[in-house]
């Protein structure tokens, strides 16, 4: 055999190699096109289903709540008026696409069973519980018959009786018909959905066609939706016919016996027709397209055998997956051969450029792929974390939307509030709440109420939270926090009772003891001379600053507890500071005119003798300290200002609160109370306390108090 033949037969060859290899691929292509779009069609059909079945059980769950609360059939069940509940009962089972309604004690004893069909009044159903809404599949006797039913359960009004509401799984059923009409109009060939408890078919839209009533579910698929709680996607022979089936395991299966699941079935013939069009124009294509190769090889190559060694060389190359192969265009003779193996040599460089393209980039999506389950795994534990973090806080927490209804609380609330917290998801919090309001205005707000415990006397003292709070894409609402404060206010209220008594008997001791030493010092009992006399004054002093003592300690006691109460009336506030001050050298006061302010004359004094000690007590000797008054608004502004040390800028915050004398302070006598109570006070009243200070040069201490614009 000639070497021009070898290579036309290898050539040929090669070509129907290459063609059996593409049509093989090419039908493998189909078959896994095919098997993907099933794979996604039948999620998409499944997930339909339980979409389906799930807006089934809201609206029936959301129209039964409204059906519960008439007081006349809570007025009804609770005076076991049998012929009045028979009465609104069949209002609702004409109105309705109900099967049985039911209505039960808290023991699960019957007061009233109707059903639509009435051949089926002796219907046997299942206890369910009388505590919280409850919803899913059961299954119902009725003689002989065993039937499969949705069903939605809820405790009334009246408390002491189960609501429930059973929809017969059959052909006739609305949702069933309604589901596998639409997506049998979807797909255009016929499409079943079935029910299973456990292992066993209950109830399917295919009894109708093949006339078969059950079938077990092989322990693979029982495993994968009741264990893996995953969906399950295989072939099935139902009959005589093969289907593609998919199964889901129903949602509504926690802490129950029975396990339920759901299933749809289309027949595999649906894809027949497509694939076979599909091969029958790929087969024709390749039979075509190696046939015109054939020929084209043929008249080229004919005497043109030494121009196709090189090019031969380098398609073997290419075929073995050298993709860097070239043609030695130097050996090509013919024209027409040196623009193929041109062509060719492009071919290979754009193909191996490509390749490495292609696995560069299948490297990039693993990687990328790989981050976002990683990233996935991550957002998911981290849901799971803080479901649980707020599953064992102590607080309450409740979630509403912006139209106040319920969407989340935890168990927290049923030990604060005494409600069950399945009970009033979905319902408004009005309703479900109805001690507190939440305003939507509120920013970190916080609320205090005293509410009454479900099923206790006791009275709750309880502090509110609330905070807005939204999400992309998702409506606003507020996040509540409750806290029950019940024990720290007995304990407050303890501490004050206990302080407001011990001072007051301190105060009964040192009074009696401060007048002795006054009339001591006075010479009511002789004359005292001397170091004695010294000695009784310095007592005499530190009595004195045990009462101011004693007082400012009352006075935290009753500004922490709430018990201060101010008379707060129209006072010429000019007045009152010149009258105060007046005892002191160092003060100078150049405040002019009526100046009206609302306050209590009394505790404004002690505020001002406050502010006026502790200016002289940090001010050198030779200084003086200024008052000013001014208007701002429709406030009073009274400033007192010293040239002393002044207050570094770190310490200003803390100068307010209780016990703190600050760094400087501590070289001065003092119980860090004089300031926190100037500053209760103020607020109390409704203005506000401030200071600006320059350490070295002195400070300005200035409050706010309401002006009076009335006529006295």
């Amino acid at each position: 055999m000639t070497l021009y033949r070898k290579i036309l037969l290898f050539f040929i060859g090669l070509i129907i190699l290459l063609s059996i290899v593409t049509t093989y691929s090419g039908i493998r292509s189909i078959e896994h096109i095919a098997v993907n779009e099933l794979d996604k069609g039948l999620n998409s059909d499944i997930n339909l289903f339980s979409f389906a079945v799930d807006r089934e059980f809201y609206h029936v769950e959301s129209r039964m709540a409204l059906f519960s609360m008439r007081d006349v059939l809570n007025t009804a069940v609770e005076q076991r008026d049998t012929k009045k509940i028979r009465e609104l009962l069949g209002e609702r089972l004409r109105a309705e696409n109900i099967d049985v309604i039911h209505v039960a004690d808290d023991k699960n004893r019957p007061i009233i069973t109707l059903t639509k069909d009435t051949a089926r009044e002796g219907i046997v159903l299942p206890a369910m519980d009388a505590q919280t809404v409850s919803r899913g599949f059961a299954s119902v006797s009725c003689g002989e018959e065993r039937l499969a039913a949705m069903y939605v359960s809820m405790p009334l009004k009246a408390q002491k009786a189960i609501l429930s509401e059973f929809f017969i799984l059959d052909n006739s059923n609305s949702l069933v018909k309604n589901l596998s009409d639409l997506l049998s109009q979807k797909r255009e060939e016929p499409v079943y959905v079935s029910v299973f408890k456990n292992d066993t078919r209950v109830f399917s839209t295919i009894f109708a066609v093949t006339g078969q009533q059950t079938q077990k579910l092989p322990e693979k698929i029982t495993q994968a939706l009741y264990r893996k709680k995953k969906n399950y996607i295989g072939k099935t022979l139902i009959g005589r016919s093969q289907y593609y089936t998919i199964y889901k395991p129903s949602p509504y299966n926690a802490d129950r016996s029975d396990k339920w699941s759901y299933g749809i079935a289309v027949s595999e013939n649906i894809f027949l027709p497509v694939k076979k069009r599909l091969l029958f124009v790929f087969i024709a294509i390749s039979i075509l397209a190696t046939s015109a190769v054939i020929i084209i090889t043929f008249l080229i190559t004919r005497g043109i055998r030494p121009s196709l060694e090189s090019i031969l060389d380098t398609c073997w190359r290419i075929e073995r997956g050298q993709t860097d192969s070239r043609v030695d265009e130097q050996k090509i003779s013919i024209r027409e051969f040196g623009l193929i193996a041109s062509s060719i040599n492009k071919m290979s460089a754009a193909v191996s450029e490509r390749t490495q393209t292609i696995k560069d980039n299948i490297r990039k999506i693993s990687a990328i792929n790989a981050e976002l389950e990683d990233k996935t795994a991550m957002i998911r534990l981290d849901r799971m974390r803080f479901l649980s973090i707020l599953e064992t806080l102590n607080e309450g927490v409740i979630a509403i939307d912006k139209e106040g209804t319920i969407i989340y609380c935890n168990r927290a609330v049923a030990t604060i509030m005494g409600t069950d917290p399945a009970g009033v998801m979905g319902s408004n919090y009005h309703e479900a709440f109805p001690s507190f309001r939440v305003s939507g205005n509120d920013h970190a707000a916080v609320h205090e109420f005293v509410i009454g415990r479900k099923g206790s006397d006791e009275a709750v003292y309880l502090k509110v939270f609330t905070s807005p709070w939204s999400l992309e894409n998702a409506p606003p609402g507020h996040i509540l926090v409750l806290q029950d404060i019940s024990t720290e206010k007995k304990i407050e209220e303890f501490k004050a009772d206990f302080v407001s008594s011990v001072n007051h008997d301190i105060k009964s001791f040192l009074v009696p003891v401060s007048g002795f030493l006054k009339r001591i010092l006075l010479g009511k009992y002789g004359i005292v001379e001397g170091g004695l006399k010294e000695k009784l004054t310095t007592i005499d002093e530190n009595v004195t600053k045990i009462q101011h003592l004693v007082e400012n300690y009352l006075n935290v006691s009753r500004i922490e507890s709430g018990r201060i109460e101010f008379a707060i009336r129209p006072v010429e506030i000019n007045e009152i500071i010149r009258d105060t001050v007046s005892i002191y050298p160092r003060v100078k006061f150049s405040g002019q005119g009526h100046l009206l302010a609302l306050a209590d004359k009394d505790y404004i004094e002690r505020v001002i003798i406050n502010l006026v000690a502790n200016a002289l007590k940090f001010s050198p000797d030779d200084t003086e300290v200024t008052i000013n008054t001014k208007v701002e608004g429709s406030m009073v502004v009274v400033s007192v200002a010293d040239r002393g040390i002044g207050i570094p800028q770190k310490e200003i915050p803390l100068i307010f609160q209780r016990y703190n004398r600050g760094t400087l302070g501590t070289k001065k006598e003092g119980t860090g109370l004089g300031l926190f109570i100037v500053k209760s006070v103020i607020e109390s009243h409704g203005g506000a306390l401030w200071v600006e200070s320059t350490p070295g040069k002195g400070s300005v201490f200035s409050f706010s108090l309401p002006l009076f614009q009335g006529e006295i």
